[in-house]
């Protein structure tokens, strides 16, 4: 949290605080600390890394079936709900065959993404790892139409989600260069977030200290503001848009390992003597 979300949240208790009644102060009892030692040194992690996706379509594909596979998951855990608080047996009888079946279903969809991605399950813990990302600004029918009317326009330059199409107008290499970009462009958007917060606040507050401390804080936000759009400007050749989307053109998948599974890898990998 940066101190302008903190300057946010204070004057919204502050302005909360006035139409609220005083009540009693109570001490509040004093905090324990138990000092802990000897602990034993956490396990290692290990993660194997278990297919590639090479494309926007192979990416986008797998994200799909991860979440058609956690919505099942969570059905299963809402029907577990109703299971637990049934009251008569027949009601009991009638979520139990639905939890079967469901699971029975979610079963067979995870056997098939094991198959799909050489090993996958939803019950181990995995990494979506993005090593390569396009940025795309959206397209209004207008601009589309002009595009595709150019001499040299590139169907694979545009993707379509729905009804709304976008241009692909950068490429961004490498996982570092990828996670960099995704923290500078939540930094802008937030930025910009806060910066309306700010403004709609403003009209509200009654406190000559508190407009003054709203004033600096919009004038540095939009300072900052101005800057970041510039450095993304430059580095990118278009101005940032806060509809662009960012999607993976390929991206590393690995699940969780035990140290046994790791040595088990490592044994069957290739030595030095056998490559020659």
């Amino acid at each position: 949290m940066n101190k302008f979300s903190f300057l946010l949240a204070a004057l919204c208790v502050s302005l909360n605080a006035q139409e609220a009644k005083p009540a009693e102060s109570k001490a509040a009892p004093a905090p324990e600390f138990k000092l802990t030692g000897g602990s034993k040194a956490e396990a290692k992690t290990y993660f194997a890394e278990i297919w590639v996706g090479k494309s926007i379509p192979d990416c986008l594909n797998f994200q799909k079936n991860i979440q058609v596979l956690s919505q099942q998951v969570e059905e299963l855990k809402r029907l577990q709900i109703f299971l637990d608080n049934a009251l008569t047996t027949p009601e009991k009888e009638a979520r139990g065959h639905e939890i079967a079946a469901k699971t029975a279903k979610l079963k067979g969809d995870n056997e098939s993404m094991t198959k799909l991605y050489n090993g996958f399950s939803i019950e181990r813990p995995y990494q979506f790892t993005p090593t390569k990302a396009v940025i795309a600004t959206p397209l209004s029918n207008e601009e589309f139409a002009k595009i595709s009317r150019a001499k040299d326009f590139k169907a694979e330059s545009i993707i379509s989600n729905g009804e709304k199409k976008f241009q692909i107008r950068d490429t961004i290499s490498g996982q570092g260069e990828v996670e960099t970009f995704g923290l500078s462009y939540k930094r802008i958007t937030d930025a910009k977030a806060q910066l309306q917060q700010l403004i709609d606040l403003q009209p509200k507050l009654t406190n000559e200290a508190d407009k003054m401390k709203v004033e600096k804080a919009i004038k540095e936000i939009q300072d900052d503001l101005s800057h970041n759009l510039d450095e993304f400007k430059k580095a990118r050749g278009f101005d940032f848009n806060v509809e662009a989307i960012t999607l993976p053109s390929e991206a590393r998948l690995s699940v969780k390992i035990t140290e046994e599974e790791k040595k088990a890898i490592e044994a069957k990998a290739p030595t030095s003597s056998d490559k020659k």
